[in-house]
């Protein structure tokens, strides 16, 4: 036999034997490896998600003048009762007009007022050098969740804030010459355009906001006492009038209502009454709630009515009405342990008499098998949450609680399967 083929022949056999006795190894230490999860600390919200409809004490306001409007004010605005809230011109051109010599003025007042702060030391630099930078981050803040009424509001006031720091600094002397420009320009915009031929107010104080959707009288807060989970179903927007010019909500409480499941319900009855509630939409934060008010289904089975009061309230939630949310009932912070790996064994606890002599007992408790090295110890857990595939673990339980004093620690291994599991097992 030629030499080089005998010895490809016997490199591909010892290759062979090699794998076989690697794949040999693999498998027999798997028949004695057990996987393992570690405890990690983790924060978790239990939530119940569902979707909401907004009742609120809201007044129609109704524009009977004909011509164009421009509001005196902004959405989310607080007005007083009685006050103006729109003027009614003849033409759009006058309207436009009005309003830009309106905004003027606006600076004008602005920059008299920064004058005179400054003259009589009535702010100081650190007040200022404050103002200017609280003004750049809520710029910033709302740019980024595009607000854009607010970013109006907070670019004026960083413009005013700079503008009284350069003043008081010495940097201008006065603002002479701009004051004269404005007022020049003032002026100009009057003269072109004619005055208002009407005022619209609101008959009631509250929030103002020139968005209207129809439901603001399908139901009303007097309603809420007498709502099923049926009848909410059936809620329709009616039309919205043209000469609707907005609405005032007018109560500091408003309510959300949703259906939840007959398991929900009676979880939310057993809760202190304190929840949060998070819109998909409107707010990008968990806004405070109570519980209302809860409605079960005469069938067991059948979904139940929630109702949730708040008093929190801003721009987005004056528009929202119905969407998705998610009520929070409580955030629980421990360890996160996988429900497959929790057993039932026993555990053993110490005691000394009075003579100092030992007295073991042992007591059967819920828990968890951790990996020490290549020993199994059997640790008892005190569960905060349970999820469907895991739950949260006290990790400092009241001495209470635990049997023998000793619970998980964080990043112990923990065994997630596994067979002929024991405590003090050795694997070899």
């Amino acid at each position: 036999m030629d030499k080089l083929l005998f010895k490809r022949i016997l490199v591909a056999a010892l290759t062979i034997l090699a794998l076989v006795y690697v794949t040999y190894l693999l498998i027999s230490a798997n028949f004695d490896m057990y996987p393992t999860e570690n405890a990690v600390q983790t924060t978790v919200t239990d939530t119940i998600s569902t979707n909401g409809f907004i009742i609120r004490d809201e007044t129609v306001i109704s524009n009977n003048t004909n011509g164009v409007l421009s509001y005196s004010c902004g959405n989310c605005e607080n007005v007083n009762a009685n006050s103006n809230i729109a003027k009614v011109y003849s033409s759009e051109q006058d309207a436009v007009a009005q309003t830009q010599a309106d905004k003027l003025q606006a600076r004008i007042n602005t920059l008299k007022e920064n004058q005179t702060n400054s003259l009589t030391g009535a702010v100081s630099i650190d007040q200022l050098n404050n103002n200017i930078q609280n003004s750049l981050i809520s710029y910033i803040y709302d740019a980024n969740q595009f607000d854009v009424e607010s970013v109006k509001t907070d670019a004026d006031s960083l413009l005013a804030g700079i503008n009284q720091r350069q003043l008081f600094t010495g940097k201008v002397d006065n603002y002479s010459a701009q004051l004269a420009d404005l007022q020049a320009q003032v002026d100009a915009l009057r003269a072109s355009a004619g005055n208002s031929i009407g005022t619209i107010t609101t008959p009631v104080a509250g929030y103002f906001t020139e968005f209207c959707d129809g439901y603001e009288n399908a139901v009303k807060v007097s309603d809420i006492d007498s709502l099923t989970a049926d009848s909410l179903k059936s809620i329709e927007p009616l039309p919205v009038a043209e000469n609707t010019a907005g609405k005032v909500i007018s109560n500091v409480n408003w309510y959300v209502a949703c259906s939840v499941s007959s398991d929900d319900a009676a979880t939310l009855s057993i809760w202190d009454g304190s929840v949060t509630v998070k819109f998909s939409e409107a707010s990008t934060e968990a806004i405070p709630a109570s519980v209302y008010r809860i409605q079960r289904s005469a069938d067991e089975d059948g979904d139940a009515l929630v109702i949730l009061q708040c008093d929190y309230m801003n721009r987005g939630l004056l528009e929202a009405r119905r969407e998705p949310i998610e009520i929070g009932m409580g955030t629980f912070s421990g360890y996160r342990v996988s429900k497959r790996a929790i057993h039932d064994d026993y555990v053993t606890k110490v005691t000394y008499d009075e003579n100092d002599k030992p007295h073991k007992e042992k007591k059967k408790v819920q828990g968890v098998y951790v990996l020490y090295g290549s020993e199994i110890q059997f640790k008892q857990i005190s569960i905060l949450y349970a999820d469907r595939d895991y739950v949260i673990c006290d990790p400092h339980p009241a001495d209470t609680v635990l049997f023998n004093g000793e619970t998980i620690s964080l990043y112990d291994k923990i065994i997630v399967k596994g067979d002929d599991l024991y405590d003090g097992k050795v694997i070899k």
